[in-house]
């Protein structure tokens, strides 16, 4: 009975870790929301350019497997900005109708020379973290 009891804790607790380990994680996120690129909106308003509406944001309910959900995403659309001579700055490109969290940055690199790449993509959503 003692042989049995002494292997009996260590046998039940591999077990324990082996299926609590193996199960499929739940995702991390709770929330998921389009921001419209706000942010990046903001960051060219806030020194002053102009934003010109070239073709306006367009959502659409975009299924994202690595969430397992729908998140309502703005898949097309065009911004430009223009300083006070009326010259462009810089664009925000909200793609071609594919659903895809991505939206496109391209700026003047001489007018941001500490930015020499032209371009940058990113992400139109926030996330909220699940409690």
């Amino acid at each position: 009975m003692k042989i049995m009891n002494k292997f009996f804790l260590p046998i039940v607790l591999c077990f324990g870790l082996f299926f609590m380990f193996s199960c499929e994680k739940e995702s991390t996120v709770d929330g998921i929301t389009s921001n419209d690129g706000s942010q990046a909106r903001k960051a060219y308003t806030e020194k002053g350019y102009t934003e010109v509406e070239v073709s306006p944001i367009v959502k659409s309910n975009c299924y994202f497997q690595e969430w397992d959900k729908e998140v309502l995403t703005p898949v097309s659309g065009l911004f430009e900005y223009y300083d006070s001579d009326n010259n462009w700055v810089a664009s925000i490109n909200f793609g071609d109708g594919s659903c895809n969290q991505w939206a496109t940055k391209t700026w003047d690199v001489n007018m941001f020379p500490d930015y020499p790449s032209g371009s940058e993509d990113f992400s139109v959503f926030d996330y909220k973290p699940k409690n």
